[in-house]
């Protein structure tokens, strides 16, 4: 009788605790399997290693509420001293300077280059340049291939006489910015411009499409510019629509002695 009785009391009192264990097993597996959906569908969305990592991760634990076991999470055979990462490889940005001397103030240097509408003269590979408001302006080159290259560029700061800088903005061909800075010269000789480019490309690339360099546009650019603020006109050659493209030159033979 009393061996009945424990037995009853037994039930009684783990019945209920293993049908509550078992409930909250239940409620834990499903919350594993929800969680473990949710980091697949978020490693897929993410991709690169990053992504893969949180698929396994989501896998094991999906398995694990599903099998009731422990979770386990599949080896990712990543090579020895690779992490995951989020970030995307992208390329070092390619700078390109040139400075040059001009014997006038910096007021008159600024003033021409300000208007945009004006570097068609110093950079022949551009067909024209359209100022669309006091910010904006399209530039559009005459590609190596006979086509229309067109992007658009915002001014990002102007400093009057002294520094200018801009950058294309949507889907430029050839994503760059760039910045021209002028000081006094040494010993009162007038003003010392630095043209600086800063392209995503190789310049490789700049000249296959453009047919001349980065190195090349910033040195003819400020050598025409100092030529026509100080001579106030500009030579036959540089007058011709492409400057060196009229001699028939290939645009290797045009990569000799010289940014994106």
């Amino acid at each position: 009788m009393a061996s009945n009785s424990l037995s009853v009391s037994h039930r009684a009192t783990v019945g209920p605790a293993l049908r509550a264990s078992g409930r909250a097993g239940m409620a834990g597996r499903w919350a594993a399997m929800l969680g473990g959906t949710a980091l697949g569908l978020l490693g897929a969305r993410r991709g690169g290693w990053s992504g893969i990592a949180l698929g396994a991760v989501g896998a094991g634990l999906f398995l694990a509420g599903a099998t009731g076991g422990g979770l386990t999470l599949p080896n990712l055979n990543l090579p020895t001293g690779v992490l995951p990462s989020k970030r995307r490889p992208h390329r070092t940005p390619e700078r390109t300077q040139s400075v040059v001397t001009i014997a006038a103030p910096a007021e008159e240097v600024y003033r021409f280059w300000r208007n945009f509408a004006n570097l068609p003269k110093l950079m022949p590979w551009l067909d024209r340049v359209d100022v669309l408001s006091a910010t904006e302006s399209q530039w559009i080159a005459k590609g190596a291939d006979g086509d229309a290259v067109r992007w658009r560029v915002a001014l990002d700061r102007v400093d009057e006489n002294e520094l200018l800088t801009w950058h294309t903005t949507g889907e430029a061909p050839l994503p760059h910015r760039a910045s021209l800075m002028l000081k006094p010269a040494p010993g009162d000789r007038g003003t010392e411009v630095r043209l600086t480019l800063v392209h995503r490309h190789p310049p490789a690339e700049v000249a296959r499409l453009l047919g001349v360099t980065p190195e090349r546009q910033a040195q003819d650019a400020l050598n025409r510019l100092k030529q026509r603020i100080e001579t106030g006109e500009l030579s036959t050659l540089d007058r011709q629509p492409h400057g060196d493209r009229g001699l028939g030159l290939n645009p290797a033979s045009r990569l000799g002695g010289v940014s994106e």
